[in-house]
């Protein structure tokens, strides 16, 4: 049975590495016939979410009106939320970032989503830097109790297009595939 997927891109860069990483893990869901939707939230207007509890007060409707208010709908429409962001300072991006914390609407009008991956793509040569964003992106899906379908990371990439040829384009290729 094919499911509704997703993708959340957090990279301000266009055709960057982040795109190209998205673009191998939607291929291969689309080749095990699934239906993917992507939305670019690195290049949207999403104001973080300011703990006013206007969503417990008004059935899961955020107060802020910006780029996120027509992405409620789409989360209600997918079970598989992918994230795609390149590392920076650490962590993931503050347009991911902020998209993940105005998901607390979703704490009221529950989201169907049951699974979860994360795509990342970072400039270190060590690849323990991308630790801590993977950890948090962790317990942050145990919390929401999403199954971790899994991580990929790729370390060394900080030109445009330096992802092109490497071997874990392939494995987020195969991610992709591997939800059915």
């Amino acid at each position: 049975m094919s499911k509704n997927i997703l993708v959340v891109t957090g990279s301000p860069r266009v055709g960057g590495n982040s795109d190209i990483l998205a673009d191998a893990f939607i291929k291969g869901a689309e080749s095990a016939g699934n239906t993917v939707s992507r939305i670019n939230a690195g290049r949207m207007k999403i104001s973080g979410c300011i703990g006013c509890e206007y969503c417990f007060e008004h059935e899961g409707t955020c107060c802020r009106k910006d780029d996120m208010t027509p992405i409620y709908d789409m989360l209600m429409e997918n079970t598989v939320l992918i994230y795609v962001s390149p590392i920076y300072n650490f962590e993931v991006t503050s347009q991911i970032k902020a998209f993940q914390d105005r998901m607390f609407c979703g704490m009221v009008k529950h989201f169907p989503i049951k699974q979860t991956a994360f795509l990342t793509v970072f400039e270190d040569k060590d690849p323990t830097i991308v630790e801590p964003a993977v950890a948090r992106y962790r317990k942050s899906s145990a919390y929401c109790g999403w199954e971790d379908l899994g991580v990929v990371a790729v370390h060394g990439t900080y030109k445009k297009g330096a992802i092109v040829g490497n071997s874990k384009l392939d494995e987020a290729y195969r991610l992709g595939a591997s939800i059915v």
